[in-house]
């Protein structure tokens, strides 16, 4: 007995009918997609193309900077105007704040009538201004305050020395220099007779002479006064006086030395008097209480406060 085969009867032809249909719905969607992807690479090229064959425009720069300065005075004035309202706030408050009483307020001076037997004004007389007491060692000479105020050493206020040269004090001191300081001597109140010889160095390096400074000895007694006298060092320029203000405010012009050739340094002395009652009192302390040195412009190029 036959049996029908796959695809020759009824059920099998229409196998075979939906078989071929499908094949035919993937060819057709294979196709489709083909011509999409041709599609979108033609676009893509045309857009690149139109693309580089693009120019930008150039950048207004022009234009930025006219508005970046438009932008920079609209901030300057208004800054201006912030400023200037703060300065008038001032005059506002005073003019707010002023009485309303009319005797209160100030009016101008009117001008003087001229007259024939008008007689002329007095001249007015110069008056001086008083200045601190002033004294000067006889061999300093004494120095001067001109009328701008600036200190004039006086003749002989200076003295340039030699190595060793003596030079003796008013009150009997011996000074002299050598190239490593100070040398002194001190006569006995009483008898006279000089004591033993001193020295202050100026290179045992306890004094800093990259920098001005002054340091100060001195002897005396109650019934004489007091005669003082110290190196000065580390000056940029010459000395050419130097002044003591003791105790009481009373200015001594003093005298400078100097070695040859050097401006460096040198030593100062003076003599101060004290009132024999005062300086035997217990209270008494220092007899002086500042020393100035000055160069020839009167500007102070060393100076030491001494006082209590």
């Amino acid at each position: 007995m036959n049996h029908p085969t796959s695809g020759t009867g009824p059920t099998g032809t229409g196998t075979g009918t939906d078989s071929e249909t499908e094949s035919e719905t993937e060819t057709g969607a294979g196709v489709a997609g083909e011509h999409g992807a041709d599609t979108g690479q033609l676009l893509r090229e045309a857009f690149a193309e139109a693309a580089y064959g693009f120019t930008p425009p150039p950048v207004p720069l022009e234009a930025i900077e006219r508005d970046g300065r438009r932008r920079r005075r609209r901030r300057r004035t208004a800054a201006v105007g912030a400023g200037c309202g703060l300065l008038l706030i001032p005059l506002v408050v005073a003019l707010t704040l002023r009485p309303d009483d009319p005797s209160s307020t100030v009016q101008p001076m009117a001008p003087p009538q001229a007259s024939a037997d008008r007689s002329p004004s007095p001249t007015p007389t110069p008056t001086s201004t008083p200045t601190p007491t002033r004294s000067s060692e006889s061999t300093g000479g004494s120095g001067s305050t001109g009328a701008t105020g600036v200190f004039t050493p006086g003749a002989g206020q200076v003295r340039i020395v030699a190595v060793d040269e003596r030079v003796t004090t008013e009150q009997g001191t011996e000074l002299w220099l050598t190239e490593d300081g100070k040398h002194w001597r001190d006569p006995d109140p009483d008898t006279g007779a000089f004591g033993p010889d001193e020295f202050r160095s100026l290179v045992d390096g306890n004094l800093d002479t990259t920098e001005p400074g002054l340091t100060m000895q001195g002897s005396g007694s109650a019934t004489s006064g007091y005669t003082v006298h110290g190196l000065f060092y580390g000056v940029r320029t010459a000395a050419a006086g130097v002044r003591i203000t003791a105790y009481d405010g009373t200015v001594v012009d003093g005298t400078v030395l100097r070695l040859r050739g050097d401006t460096g340094w040198g030593v100062y002395y003076g003599h101060v008097k004290v009132p024999e009652e005062l300086a035997r009192s217990l209270d008494f302390q220092d007899p002086v209480h500042e020393v100035a040195v000055y160069d020839a412009n009167g500007k102070v190029i060393a100076e030491m406060d001494f006082g209590p």
